[in-house]
């Protein structure tokens, strides 16, 4: 029996030390929610309280769905994972790598995997590789581009290094999410609504882009603590500068795009638990999150300045999600999680059975602040930390 009284505590330590306005924290299992707690609010200006009809921007807790629809497809035979991806996006078989300020052809070709695991060499467009970034995003701009023809034109910017070499995270879920649209002849949207959201009973998750008028002012705004007290700011760029501010923008980010309910995430949660819940085959489940990085790779992965949320040596990377491979302190080998930009986080406890969510709306994140404070308190059955 969990005591919850310290993850109360910790909740309420999150909103009374700043780092966010308002929350959410849930936690269950196979079958479903066990605990549910809200607290603070989800706008600062009209003190909305949070609750369970909030809608938080998932950001990278986006991914793990464009990860699932992919490996649907891989199920189906229609998705190769050592494939090209130059097979589905033709642009990718010439593509160059930004190496010690020069712009060079890449000798080693990208696959379907390097795209699952963030090995691929594609960035979030941080570092300008000779101003081919900033004509990427002037030309981004001009256009009205879709999914599609993002991943086809982002092929023209230089990669970080040669594919498959190390871990770098980036624009890599988003050219998934491409190959999802080419394969299936469906939007990205389309795709999760009849593969995910509808089996599952989510009828409270949207893209950003596909979020209907009516429920816009069930989503929580973005806040920073500023002079003692919580403002509303703008939201970061999602993923890149250019994302945002392009009213005719059809581009569906398979890594950033989604934002909904807590509730509704939990049901995916829970199908994950359960074996894959319907979604997938429990076999490709586990080849998930299985560890996919090379002893070289992994060199790449685990460094604070990337996640603060990385925890420890006893991580690494398996098919779009944080996983668990050596015995530690607090957690257990087979875990799985990640989080978002915003202040979200979930894992998938496999030993015990268990799921893990926790929402917040908070520039910056702060990540590092509460994370591991929350998950030690769980693992140790809420008795302490």
């Amino acid at each position: 029996m969990y005591d919850n009284s310290v993850l109360l505590q910790l909740q309420k330590n999150v909103i009374a030390n700043g780092i966010a306005a308002g929350n959410a924290l849930l936690y269950g299992d196979k079958n479903g929610v066990i605990f549910n707690s809200c607290m603070g609010v989800s706008d600062a200006e009209k003190m909305t309280p949070v609750s369970d009809e909030t809608y938080f921007h998932h950001y990278s807790m986006t991914k793990i769905f464009t990860v699932v629809s992919a490996l649907i497809l891989y199920e189906k035979g229609l998705l190769d994972l050592d494939g090209d991806v130059s097979r589905y996006l033709p642009a990718y078989a010439d593509l160059t790598v930004y190496d010690n300020g020069m712009i060079r052809r890449a000798e080693n070709r990208m696959t379907v995997r390097h795209l699952f695991t963030m090995t691929s060499g594609l960035t979030y467009l941080t570092d300008d590789f000779g101003g081919r970034v900033a004509e990427f995003e002037r030309r981004f701009r001009a256009g009205a581009w879709d999914t599609v023809r993002f991943a086809e034109e982002l092929a023209s910017v230089p990669l970080a290094f040669e594919p498959g070499t190390q871990f770098r995270y980036g624009l890599s879920h988003d050219v998934l999410g491409a190959l999802i649209e080419i394969i299936s002849g469906q939007t990205l949207d389309r795709f999760f609504d009849e593969y995910i959201f509808r089996p599952l009973g989510m009828n409270d998750t949207y893209f950003y882009r596909k979020l209907p008028a009516e429920k816009e002012k069930l989503l929580a705004k973005n806040t920073e603590f500023i002079g003692g007290r919580y403002v509303n700011i703008p939201l970061p760029s999602r993923p890149v500068p250019c994302f945002e501010n392009t009213g005719d923008n059809k581009v569906l980010s398979g890594g950033s795009g989604l934002v909904g309910t807590a509730s509704d995430y939990a049901r995916f949660l829970a199908a994950l638990l359960s074996d894959g819940g319907g979604l997938i085959k429990p076999e490709t489940l586990e080849l998930m999150t299985r560890p996919a990085l090379t002893p070289e790779q992994r060199k790449t992965y685990n460094k604070k300045e990337f996640d603060s949320s990385s925890f420890g040596d006893e991580h690494t990377f398996a098919l779009g999600v944080r996983v668990q491979d050596k015995e530690a302190p607090s957690g257990s080998v087979g875990e799985y999680g990640w989080s978002g930009a915003l202040g979200t986080w979930f894992f998938i406890d496999v030993r015990d059975g268990m799921w893990f969510l926790y929402m917040h709306q908070h520039t910056p994140a702060r990540h590092g602040e509460y994370i591991c404070r929350l998950r030690d308190a769980f693992n140790n059955g809420g008795i302490g930390i």
